[in-house]
């Protein structure tokens, strides 16, 4: 214990020394529970904290909790859904048509009204997870009616309405809940089956066909600037309409049966334009067009009079 300095500037030195060591002990505590952050929620960084910069006073807060809080509630939703549908499926023999219906209809609402609770409390992620059940659910329950209630319906006619309802439900549904980001594009997605199933039940055959898919490309086009998704469900759409206008009239036997085909090639043409128009990012949609214009008028197929390469 013996020093060469006197015992008042001995003291002030360790003074000194104390509370450098408790500033870097809380920057050291603020740079740990920035780092747990960081990696825990990757979504949500917070600002950074440079050297030389004192972190906040106290002691550092627990971190992962509520990330694992969110993984619990995600594995318990999926682990609940699980078990309701397998419930459901063992005793789907057993039950009454009541029963039936009871349950699906119960673990349905379940699953969708959950995500207001979980949205109120900050999970989001859970919240998207059980919304995304809740969907699924809700195509068991159309199957089931049809199973169930309406055997002798026609199924595809029964498809493009189920498909239809479950579109509008599930928009409906996430315009309700803006902050879920899953049922807008589902909505989007269902509603792309609805004119072709429809179109199908109602006139079977690729022109009917094409002239559905062409429609729900113009409504795809439509929402494009709503839901990102239905840019490209629209191409998708606009493509298959394009490939059944170029079949059929590669395939015409004479120019009055390419008639059909050149209307829906040209309807096809004046959508890729409209869409390059509307939006300039999209110049392929007009080069797509202006390919189906000239198959439009091209007229019937290599054995049709008149044909550029007739025979």
């Amino acid at each position: 214990m013996n020093t060469p300095l006197p015992p008042a500037e001995e003291l002030a030195l360790i003074d000194r020394e104390l509370a450098q060591l408790d500033a870097r002990r809380l920057y050291l505590l603020g740079r740990r529970d920035w780092l747990l952050r960081l990696l825990l929620q990757p979504g949500g960084a917070p600002a950074p904290v440079r050297w030389g910069q004192a972190g906040p006073a106290g002691p550092a807060k627990e971190a992962s909790a509520p990330s694992a809080q969110n993984v619990l509630l995600t594995l318990g939703a999926v682990l609940l859904a699980v078990a309701a549908l397998a419930f459901t499926l063992v005793s789907w023999g057993s039950m009454g048509i009541a029963g039936r219906s009871a349950v699906l209809a119960a673990v349905t609402a379940a699953a969708l009204g959950a995500p207001v609770l979980l949205l109120r409390r900050g999970l989001r992620s859970t919240a998207e997870s059980v919304a995304a059940v809740g969907l699924l659910l809700t195509v068991l329950d159309a199957y089931a009616l049809y199973a169930v209630g309406m055997p002798d319906t026609n199924g595809t006619g029964y498809a493009a309405g189920a498909a239809a309802v479950l579109a509008a439900a599930w928009a409906g549904y996430g315009s309700g809940l803006r902050k879920l980001r899953s049922p807008l594009p589902a909505a989007v997605a269902a509603a792309q089956f609805a004119l072709p199933l429809a179109a199908l039940a109602a006139r079977p055959g690729p022109q009917a066909l094409g002239w559905a898919l062409l429609a729900t490309a113009a409504l795809d086009a439509a929402l494009a600037l709503r839901v990102r998704a239905a840019a490209a469900l629209a191409a998708v759409t606009g493509a298959g309409a394009l490939l059944i206008g170029l079949a059929q009239s590669w395939s015409a036997g004479s120019v009055a049966q390419a008639v059909a085909p050149a209307a829906l090639l040209l309807a096809a043409a004046a959508l890729g334009v409209a869409a390059a128009w509307r939006e300039p990012r999209a110049s392929a949609a007009a080069l797509v067009g202006a390919l189906a214009a000239v198959g439009g008028l091209w007229g019937g197929g290599p054995g049709a009079p008149g044909h550029p390469l007739e025979g």
